[in-house]
């Protein structure tokens, strides 16, 4: 069995670091479904006295049951169960009970809000007249980013100046994947990152016994399984237009990128388009991205599962639907979408700081103009690095730098020149920062 929880060491430092705080603390947590933030609360309230409510879409009142009666096991004061009051004054009551620290956690708050809108404005008052004057560590999570970010953390909000702290948890880096399957190769790693990105959940589907090519033939492909509609899940739960973010994510898989092309091929009024991609951008799926030295850009699918089923799962769901699975598999291309995504991760573990580079840098991204591009581009305040990515073997470093250099002389003003390349193997790699997948592998272990 995959592990559902690795890594989130940033996040329990956190948490564990407000916990040993004096005084009460208002902690929200939120971030998109799937992506681990109910196992990272688990591991914090373990070996804590601590009380956990998951929120519920059976409305106020059966959430308010609920928690009364789990405030009566836990302060061993039966009254609780017989309470009617509503969610305030029932923070209160926990308040003036509980003796010290507590953490009282409220998962999926989002549900309660679309009970009953004025939820927030009760916990508020719960923290200004009681709550915030004891010692309880009350965490808020949400997996609706939308609504956590507009109605729990904006300055309109009733609770804005009473959170003490907050966390986005977003994908896991890429050198945790080592941990989800020890024993695969780099380029499996590679082919795994390409297709799930880093949600945990996704992760925790695949077989660490099977292929790559084998996982997505059984796992990704076939009707029936968990990740074989998991988008249309996900856009139904966070969206309410879910058919107009189809569309937006079907249009990005083909390469409509651009406000302009989107909306002649999906009919969106462009003066809506852009609200749809804001939300979108909110929730990490689409990114914006604006090439070196340009300032205009365009529209990409930044999560990876979701650009892989809408290239390759949706594109064909008529076959798959019917099981054709075969046939679909022998007509998609996994090697070029390996790839394409091999570049992004590239940029992304230099972006992390996880590959080392010569020269402090405050930009990472690609060069792309009039037909010529180059995979990498970084740039410092004194140096700039260009760099080549290949997801091939006994690529030829020195020829590719030759290349390189071609493009360095239009775009570079007075910096020190650096070149690198990254392939699944190389040589002539003199004078040039060289990473195939064996020294990728021993750099991120060893970051680790």
């Amino acid at each position: 069995m995959v592990p559902l929880f690795v890594d989130r060491k940033r996040e329990l430092e956190f948490l564990e670091q407000r916990y040993k705080e004096d005084g009460a603390q208002l902690i929200v947590i939120y971030g998109r479904r799937r992506i681990g933030k109910t196992e990272l609360i688990k591991q914090f309230i373990r070996g804590k006295r601590a009380l956990y409510h998951l929120s519920t879409t059976e409305g106020l009142v059966g959430n308010l049951r609920k928690l009364k009666e789990a405030m009566a096991n836990f302060t061993g004061k039966s009254y609780f169960r017989s309470l009617n009051v509503n969610l305030d004054d029932l923070l209160i009551y926990f308040g003036d009970e509980i003796g010290g620290r507590a953490v009282l956690v409220i998962d999926e708050f989002q549900y309660l809000i679309e009970a009953d809108r004025s939820v927030v404005s009760l916990v508020q008052r719960a923290w200004d007249e009681r709550l915030k004057s004891t010692e309880i560590f009350l965490i808020i999570t949400g997996s609706s980013v939308g609504m956590m970010e507009n109605e729990v953390l904006s300055n309109r909000s009733p609770l804005y100046g009473r959170r003490t702290g907050s966390w986005k948890v977003t994908q896991l880096s890429f050198p945790y994947l080592i941990e989800f399957f020890p024993g695969k190769t780099m380029e499996e790693l590679v082919k795994i990152w390409s297709v799930l990105g880093g949600v945990p959940f996704y992760l925790s589907q695949f077989d660490r016994d099977r292929t790559v090519e084998e996982n997505v033939r059984n796992k990704v492909m076939r009707k029936g399984n968990v990740l074989y509609d998991e988008p249309l899940y996900l856009l139904r739960e966070e969206f309410r237009e879910q058919r107009v973010y189809t569309s937006i994510l079907r249009a990005l898989s083909q390469g409509y990128n651009t406000v302009s092309k989107i909306s002649e091929v999906t009919g969106i009024d462009r003066t809506n388009l852009s609200s749809y991609l804001d939300r979108l951008e909110e929730n990490e799926i689409v990114e914006r991205v604006i090439p070196y030295g340009m300032k205009r850009g365009w529209y990409e699918i930044k999560d990876n599962f979701f650009e892989f089923w809408f290239r390759f799962v949706y594109s064909n769901i008529s076959d798959l639907e019917i099981d054709r699975v075969d046939e679909v598999m022998e007509r998609v291309d996994l090697n070029q979408y390996f790839s394409f995504k091999f570049e992004k991760l590239i940029r992304e573990l230099i972006r992390e700081g996880l590959l080392n580079l010569p020269f402090h840098y405050h930009y990472v991204g690609k060069y792309l103009h009039r037909g010529e591009e180059v995979d990498v581009v970084v740039e410092g305040k004194d140096a700039i690095f260009l760099g080549e990515v290949k997801w091939s073997d006994d690529v030829d470093a020195r020829q590719l730098v030759m290349k390189m250099k071609r493009v360095m002389q239009r775009i570079n003003e007075g910096k020190k020149e650096y070149y690198g390349v990254f392939a699944r193997t190389l040589r002539n790699c003199e004078e040039v920062i060289c990473y195939d997948l064996k020294e990728l592998e021993r750099t991120l272990i060893k970051g680790q």
